[in-house]
């Protein structure tokens, strides 16, 4: 049995979280989209690709062979009459591919998250790159063999195994101990590599979400609300909490107010990535009334991180699409600064957005009275009064 048919627990999880996103072409999301989204390249239908994203998560949870897969697939395509234009030998071509690779980038998302734990990361701080003998092997995958290096290098964000279609490259976690058993007193040399392809250019499993503005807003909206409702989201905000909690914990031994500020602002720095979420997706009633261009409401872990610290109330349980279908009032205070009056859970919140050229970001969700509501009608121009 190959590597990759002994599953384990954030493999599968890996690949139960992804939401289903239609597309013609592989091409349409790039690879650290992929991440959030299953995709079949022609697999247009919901049912279609229901069917196959099960077939694949059953695949991945009893470690099936390809020739069990196969008959899944086979049973598939007789159901949908899908590829019914195409000859046997496609159709084999098409089940193996999409087998391979959703098996191989599932284990290697799983290990990837098994590997970047706090602990694992201070047990072992270098990752080995590993070539696998192949037919018609590449190059410079063979040339990266035995190749050392800590796990936060920027090499590992481009070039986390499997590096294309059909590589069987992986990484291995190493201690101090182990590295000097390869010969080496430290990690190599960086190499020089190409980071601006667009096919296999990250860790499967570091990154979240497509651009939910290149697709129609039913299936943008869609999509987020199967992941907001999926319980990743809450499990994040759920972290961040008991970390921030945990850094106030440890701040309250510290007596001088600026020196306490230092400290956390360094903490919570430390739990600051690039990660972010899409919230809500804006209708274009919505957009023309904000003056806008984007429909998607992002909030980065970044912002979700600050904003926790201070509360997370309103995060966890709400639907926040809400914060414009169900918006009372919206202030544009400025050119970039959004404030939306909105009521979620029979409570009444504040929430601040920024608009800049990357889009539109949540900053902050907050309880507010009705004192603070009524003066936020005096900070810009009113866009919504209900």
């Amino acid at each position: 049995m190959s590597s990759f048919q002994l599953q384990f627990q954030e493999q599968i999880d890996y690949l139960k979280q992804k939401v289903n996103l239609p597309t013609e072409s592989y091409k349409e999301i790039s690879s650290r989209q992929h991440d959030r989204a299953f995709v079949v390249a022609g697999a247009m239908k919901a049912d279609l690709l229901t069917d196959l994203h099960n077939a694949v998560n059953k695949a991945v949870s009893e470690g099936q062979s390809f020739q069990k897969f196969q008959d899944s697939f086979d049973d598939i395509l007789g159901k949908h009459g899908w590829l019914n234009d195409r000859d046997e030998k496609y159709k084999a071509w098409r089940a193996r591919t999409i087998y391979q690779t959703n098996l191989r980038t599932s284990h290697a998302a799983g290990r990837y998250k098994q590997m970047t734990t706090p602990e694992m990361l201070k047990l072992r701080p270098y990752w080995r790159y590993r070539h696998n003998s192949i037919e018609n092997p590449r190059i410079k995958h063979q040339f990266w063999n035995n190749l050392v290096l800590p796990a936060d290098a920027d090499f590992w964000k481009i070039n986390y195994p499997p590096n294309g279609y059909g590589c069987n490259c992986t990484v291995d976690a190493i201690n101090e101990r182990q590295l000097k058993a390869m010969g080496k007193t430290t990690a190599d040399a960086e190499p020089s590599f190409d980071d601006g392809r667009t096919d296999f250019d990250s860790a499967p499993g570091a990154n979240w979400y497509p651009d939910l503005n290149k697709y129609p807003e039913p299936i943008a909206k869609a999509f987020v609300k199967e992941t907001m409702q999926d319980g990743v989201f809450d499990r994040f905000v759920e972290d961040i909490f008991e970390a921030t909690e945990a850094i106030k914990s440890t701040a309250n031994s510290i007596t001088a107010k600026a020196l306490k500020k230092l400290e956390v602002d360094k903490q919570l720095k430390k739990l600051m990535t690039t990660e972010q979420f899409p919230i809500a997706v804006l209708n274009t009633q919505q957009q023309q009334l904000l003056g806008i261009a984007t429909q998607t409401l992002i909030f980065k872990q970044s912002d979700a991180v600050q904003q926790i610290y201070k509360s997370a109330t309103g995060l966890v349980g709400n639907d926040l699409q809400k914060l414009f279908d169900q918006a009372f009032l919206i202030v544009r205070a400025n050119e970039h600064r959004l404030i939306v009056a909105v009521t979620l859970t029979r409570r009444n919140f504040i929430a601040e957005i920024e608009q800049n050229q990357h889009g539109l970001f949540l900053k902050s969700l907050n309880t507010a009275s009705t004192t603070e509501i009524n003066q936020m009608k005096l900070l810009g121009d009113v866009l919504l009064n209900k």
